[in-house]
């Protein structure tokens, strides 16, 4: 590989060829060089490494249990999978409730399917998820790897403004993301990507909560593929506040806490008994442990808090 100055545009050739990054031009040969290439450009954007779902820092945190929240994910599936012009999916409840481990949920699924962009992960107090600084860059860099076909078009955003982790949070989506995505075409066999966005009330300033809402929102406006987010908090002002201003035709609302709770007290029943006969099975305790009765009392206990249960056992 050689390097010279030039002033030319970035460009990206996947079958060998030129490749310019910034102002350095570099003729290489082969796809592996080109991923190369395009890697050192990635790897230019701040990056909050424990904000996606399967973070290592994350690995132990659980799913919904099988036969679970059936009705809830069903309705959210067919949301992601289907047609409606809505962009944005909101859930909301109260603390305990078992948002992040819904949004857990979802990701893992649609990463399986390959049709998940990015996730984000809030965390009151954790560093670089507390805040946005590198929320859109780290949604970026997750849609540069897991949508291989976006990769070129983020690295063309980041190599024609190289100092974009500096610009503002509603200019780095729109170049990063939404003008990256746009790009795509019919040729790229992308139909429609998900983002999932967990606790977002956990941001640190409610200011930005407002602003990644409105930008979320924004993704009705893509010309490429459907852009469908999960957004999950609980229902404090900002994020309220955030909503009024986006118009009820880009987002719907599910409100954890008004399920009938005779359905929660039924998935807290399902999630107790296992974990309780997973702890019987380590503690060596009898085979008739912990019995209905205890069960029962544990899920009155729980008064359809899945956090109350998950800590209980």
């Amino acid at each position: 590989m050689d390097a010279r100055t030039t002033a030319q545009p970035v460009c990206f050739n996947n079958e060998g060829g030129r490749i310019a990054i910034q102002a350095a031009e570099y003729h290489v040969h082969g796809n592996n060089t080109v991923n190369e290439a395009q890697d050192a450009v990635l790897e230019k954007l701040p990056y909050a490494a424990e904000a996606p779902f399967n973070a290592y820092t994350k690995q132990h945190e659980p799913t919904c249990l099988p036969s679970t929240r059936t009705a809830l994910l069903d309705e959210i599936y067919s949301w992601t999978d289907g047609r409606d012009e809505r962009c944005v999916y909101w859930l909301n409840g109260l603390a305990g409730t078992g948002k992040s481990t819904i949004a857990r949920t979802v990701a893992r699924r649609h990463y399986e399917r390959k049709s998940l962009g990015a996730s984000f992960f809030f965390t009151k107090g954790g560093g670089d998820v507390s805040h946005v600084g590198k929320f859109a860059t780290s949604i970026a860099v997750q849609l540069a790897h897991n949508i291989p076909a976006s990769r070129q078009h983020i690295c063309k955003a980041i190599a024609e403004r190289p100092n974009i982790s500096e610009y503002s949070l509603r200019d780095q989506w729109q170049h990063l993301v939404l003008t990256s995505l746009s790009a795509l075409d019919n040729s790229d066999n992308i139909n429609s990507l998900v983002l999932v966005i967990d606790a977002l009330d956990e941001c640190d300033n409610d200011n930005d909560i407002r602003v990644v809402i409105e930008l979320l929102a924004e993704a009705q406006e893509l010309s490429g593929p459907r852009l469908r987010i999960i957004l999950t908090s609980r229902p404090e002002v900002a994020i309220r506040h955030g909503f009024y201003h986006v118009s009820d035709a880009l987002h719907q609302s599910f409100v954890l806490h008004h399920i009938p709770s005779s359905i929660v007290d039924a998935d807290i029943k399902l999630f107790l008994e296992h974990s309780l006969t997973i702890t019987a099975r380590e503690q060596r305790l009898p085979a008739s442990w912990p019995g209905p009765e205890l069960v029962a009392k544990m899920v009155q206990r729980a008064s359809g808090l899945f956090i109350w249960a998950a800590t209980a056992h």
